[in-house]
């Protein structure tokens, strides 16, 4: 606001914004240019061979049905420090979730790209289905959706569930990281003591393992379970 005129002034960079022709561009290349940033700084603080070795878990990170809990655990027992790797998953979900969140109808036009948003829309009304729960608690439930490390609830799914929510769009993406942020740190956290854990004692180590990963196939089973008994219920549900 203008004290002598009283006329509202326009802030700058939202005047930029409000330019599709400059906007579009910046909006595009952006995310990208967050990954750029990732990858400068890894390359300065890693020696280059561990640079290598961890660009490559970052690109296998999008390799269904790789996701934070193999990704993560992996990058920690080959010796990267918990709070490095917890950075770079947390800097790849951030770069893509605002790269879907800003150019989400550029996107859909990208033959392979937009194959695969469509396949997510998709699974993503399919999960709505299982979980109707998710639309009542709205940005809450989909930091939730985001923080379970199950395949299919990363921040490429988060960002177009928020999408089907109607969630605005600064809305989506500060979901979509908070449930990163939080998920990767307890993953890289857990992998991190659980290998302190068996490097004092073998056994113990070995077994608090065994334990994670029967309540990680038991969780998933059950999941599946109830996913093919809601299935069978819909095709009743259209033959009556």
């Amino acid at each position: 606001m203008d004290d002598a005129t009283g006329v509202s002034q326009r802030v700058w960079w939202r005047t930029i914004l409000e330019n599709r022709y400059i906007a579009g561009p910046i909006k595009f290349l952006l995310p990208f240019g967050i990954g750029i940033i990732l990858f400068a700084i890894l390359y300065l603080l890693l020696p280059y061979q561990d640079f290598l070795n961890l660009s490559g878990l970052l690109a296998a990170y999008f390799i269904p049905p790789a996701g934070k809990e193999s990704i993560i655990p992996i990058a920690i027992m080959v010796g990267y420090p918990w709070w490095l790797v917890t950075f770079a998953i947390f800097m790849v979900d951030a770069a893509v979730s605002l790269f879907i969140v800003w150019n989400f109808d550029l996107a859909l036009k990208i033959p392979l790209i937009g194959r695969l948003i469509e396949s997510g829309m998709r699974a993503g009304r399919e999960f709505f289905e299982a979980r109707p729960w998710v639309r009542r608690f709205s940005t809450i439930g989909l930091i939730l959706v985001v923080f379970f490390p199950f395949q299919g609830t990363g921040s490429t799914n988060g960002s177009l569930l928020g999408r089907l929510l109607g969630l605005e769009k600064a809305q989506v993406f500060l979901c979509v990281c908070t449930g990163s942020f939080l998920s990767s740190l307890l993953i890289a956290l857990g992998a991190d003591l659980l290998l302190d854990i068996y490097r004092v004692n073998n056994a113990l180590g070995l077994g608090l393992l065994a334990a994670i990963l029967v309540t990680i196939i038991a969780a998933v089973v059950a999941l599946r379970l109830r996913k093919k008994r809601l299935r069978e219920r819909k095709s009743k549900a259209r033959w009556w």
